[in-house]
């Protein structure tokens, strides 16, 4: 068996007629939907890319075989690991801020709710010990918005809210300003 390192993600196998009976490998009877077969392919794979030093583990493999006279040739290809895509599931415009600490989160309910500016629809969360606000609005007032500016970090993207919404801790789920800033003052 002889092994050749075509490239960062390309290897070269190429078995004579003595290391097929060794793999027990009949070229015309290799079939993928063999179990054996595919045990004696994927155990050539794993040692022809142990000796070339490339790592097939949790990526995606493409494995072609071409019969040539005596010898049969296995070209590996290693494909990166593939990145997740992630659909955010409620496509409507929202608003997120992110308040900090506890300290700095309550004062600005308080605020909020003393200045009587409460929206409807808007909830809390905790997400890595930061408290964070999201409005169910494409927009807010101005006055909501630059006293948000004030105390808080500026507006985050829509997967960054997705993430808070998803992974977060949920502390109000309707009306946070109202349902929390009546028990602060």
């Amino acid at each position: 068996m002889t092994v050749d390192k075509l490239g960062e993600n390309k290897v070269l196998i190429i078995l004579c007629n003595k290391d097929m009976e060794e793999f027990s490998i009949d070229f015309e009877r290799v079939n993928l939907h063999d179990s054996d077969s595919r045990r004696a392919l994927i155990k050539i794979m794993k040692l022809g890319c142990s000796k070339a030093g490339v790592e097939i583990c949790n990526r995606n493999v493409d494995i072609e075989a071409l019969p040539f006279d005596d010898e049969c040739y296995i070209l590996i290809t290693v494909y990166e690991k593939n990145r997740r895509s992630y659909r955010i599931k409620d496509a409507g415009k929202c608003v997120c801020y992110s308040l900090g600490g506890s300290g700095n989160f309550l004062d600005t309910l308080e605020k909020l709710y003393r200045l009587n500016i409460c929206c409807n629809r808007n909830s809390a969360y905790l997400y890595k010990e930061s408290y964070y606000i999201v409005f169910d609005y494409p927009s807010i007032p101005k006055n909501l918005k630059r006293l948000l500016s004030e105390y808080g970090k500026s507006r985050m993207s829509r997967v960054e809210t997705a993430r808070i919404r998803e992974n977060g801790k949920l502390i109000c789920s309707h009306n946070a300003i109202l349902q929390i800033g009546k028990h602060l003052v």
